[in-house]
């Protein structure tokens, strides 16, 4: 077998047939990389044909040497022990002859199987061999971290299987609290929209107003244009809003139909004063009109601090024929309690029961799962909608100049300690 350089649409045709592929092993995420000084190369492993691949992103540093970065790569079959050491070999030649001093690798590949709560499922899928596969070829693991800053991309993650089941079938996987706030975003008017790059400023608003929150640095309006340029129609961005005229529509037909309720019970208490149940009910119905009172002040207050379609929240999400992949969200503090979040949720998942997409992925969490975590919350979230942990085997490096590796990874440390100092 001989190691190649692929054409682009070698290397595609054979990267969408792949069980671990991922949209960071495509042209589009290599164009868009570029887009931030990154050059890209598509590899092969041929024999009569591909039998392994893999798109590297390049990046020059300051020593005057490459990084070489296989995106959740490599595309190989792990547990092909002769393949994988194939394949090292003539990869670790080809990257010391075009000036890389390493090469970073975290496949898409899962490591031990899991179920919702986190806990391992008992005779589950188990990729430890694979893991031991390249440990022995020489790659240096980062370990099993259950934490989210320890590497480029997120070990933990969270999923939940599409493949054949139905908008009703999903929905009753989710939990009551979860049912109750995509009900509860109806009550109060909010909908969603898809944005466009023309009116990608509320995408922006959010973003900028969740990193002040969060405490990350948010990117520039700029890498989100090119992400809607290069990925195309691979890319949507969802927003919810709240609508107050469809709002206060709705909450007057309830109110209208209330009252032809509460008229009824009125007439059977003119007949029966003293009937328990019918005392009951009004005092029921009579707490019902004052809820819903309540709730058409609030959103008329609203409407006249914010106009009638008040932004809420907004996500991107990335799609490929095999998942969906929640990538970037963020919303107003002020408006969280009207919970914008979930209906956005509920309408991409929609999507993929539509466009039938197997797999939905809820993307990074934490590998801790106690509730004392600070990121517990961002897990609890996503498992109101089912679905089930996954822990990814990690990151990995091929050493191909060990003292250049070192004097980069030293200065990386002093720079990262820099970087956090000043935050």
């Amino acid at each position: 077998m001989k190691l190649v350089e692929l054409k682009e649409k070698e290397f595609e045709n054979f990267a969408y047939k792949n069980k671990e592929f991922s949209f960071h092993q495509t042209k589009e995420w290599a164009k868009l990389k570029a887009c931030n000084g990154w050059k890209h190369l598509y590899l092969g492993l041929i024999d009569k044909e591909i039998e392994a691949a893999t798109l590297i992103l390049i990046k020059s540093t300051p020593i005057k040497k490459d990084i070489w970065y296989s995106p959740r790569g490599f595309l190989i079959d792990y547990d092909n022990k002769k393949l994988l050491q194939e394949f090292t070999e003539k990869i670790k030649e080809y990257a010391k002859h075009h000036n890389a001093f390493f090469i970073k690798i975290d496949p898409y590949l899962s490591y031990k199987e899991r179920n919702i709560n986190g806990d391992l499922v008992n005779g589950g899928k188990d990729n430890t061999k694979a893991v031991e596969n390249l440990k022995s070829l020489g790659y240096k693991h980062y370990g099993f971290n259950k934490g989210t800053d320890k590497e480029l991309q997120p070990r933990w993650i969270y999923v939940l299987d599409i493949d054949g089941k139905s908008e009703d079938e999903i929905y009753k996987g989710f939990n009551s609290d979860t049912k109750r706030y995509i009900n509860r975003c109806k009550t109060y008017g909010l909908i969603t929209e898809e944005t466009k790059e023309d009116n990608i400023e509320d995408f922006v608003k959010i973003m900028e107003h969740t990193s002040k929150r969060r405490g990350f640095t948010d990117r520039p309006v700029s890498y989100y244009k090119e992400m809607l340029e290069n990925l195309k129609e691979h890319i949507k961005i969802i927003s919810c809003y709240m609508d107050t005229k469809k709002a206060l529509k709705d909450i007057k037909e309830k109110l209208d139909e209330i009252d032809k309720e509460k008229k009824e019970i009125e007439e059977k208490l003119k007949i029966n004063p003293d009937s328990k149940k019918s005392k009951t009910a009004m005092k029921v119905i009579t707490k019902r009109i004052e809820d819903i009172n309540k709730r058409k002040e609030e959103i008329k207050k609203l409407e006249k601090e914010n106009g009638n379609k008040i932004l809420m929240a907004s996500s991107m999400f990335i799609i490929y024929p095999n998942e969906i992949i929640y990538l970037f969200s963020g919303s107003f503090d002020k408006h969280m309690k009207y919970n914008p979040q979930y209906l956005i949720q509920w309408e991409i998942i929609k999507y993929a029961c539509e466009k039938k997409i197997p797999r939905y992925n809820f993307y990074g969490i934490d590998g801790d799962f106690s509730k004392d975590n600070p990121m517990y919350g961002v897990y609890e979230f996503k498992k109101g909608f089912g679905g089930k942990v996954v822990e990814l085997i990690g990151e990995f490096d091929l050493v191909i100049n060990k003292f250049d590796y070192d004097l980069y990874k030293a200065a990386f440390k002093i720079y990262r300690n820099i970087k956090r100092h000043k935050a």
